[in-house]
């Protein structure tokens, strides 16, 4: 889908689905709490102005920024991030968690290994219920992309 077309309403459900799975109906952390709260605009693209989204590459307009992030965590895990990421070489865009956590198994000590691995099946795992959710519920994932892709491709290739 294109940024301009992620609309904020389709934004809230994303991100209320995420927040169902991080968190069980829970409280939000305090720190969470101001990053859902979003200045005006009716799209991604104009939300994504706001200081919550880190993207990347951070110095770029948005028509060329590739990646949006938002760090809403969970309850074991404050870093991980809801996210929506340009589709390579294409104008799409799907939206994504990021586990951002595979990186501390370089810095962890081994007798703490066992935990974190433990904590990046968690997440993992998170992660699948959450974009299957998205999925189910008809918003951009790369799993549809992927699916209308080969469906355009089948349909394109047979004669009629």
């Amino acid at each position: 889908m294109e940024l301009k077309r992620l609309s904020r309403a389709l934004l809230k459900q994303a991100v209320g689905i995420y927040m169902e799975e991080a968190y069980g109906g829970g409280p939000v952390p305090p720190a969470v709490e101001p990053r859902l709260q979003w200045g005006p605009g009716e799209t991604l693209e104009a939300l994504a102005a706001a200081d919550a989204f880190e993207r990347t590459p951070a110095d770029v307009p948005m028509d060329e920024c590739e990646r949006l992030r938002l760090r809403l965590g969970n309850r074991a895990y404050p870093h991980m991030k809801f996210g929506a990421d340009r589709v390579p070489d294409t104008g799409e865009w799907v939206l994504t968690v990021d586990c951002h956590d595979r990186q501390l198994l370089a810095v962890v000590q081994e007798d703490e290994r066992a935990a974190l691995e433990a904590l990046i099946r968690a997440n993992n795992d998170m992660k699948g219920r959450i974009e299957r959710r998205w999925t189910e519920a008809g918003l951009p994932t790369f799993q549809g992309y992927i699916r209308q892709r080969l469906a355009r491709q089948g349909g394109a290739g047979q004669e009629t």
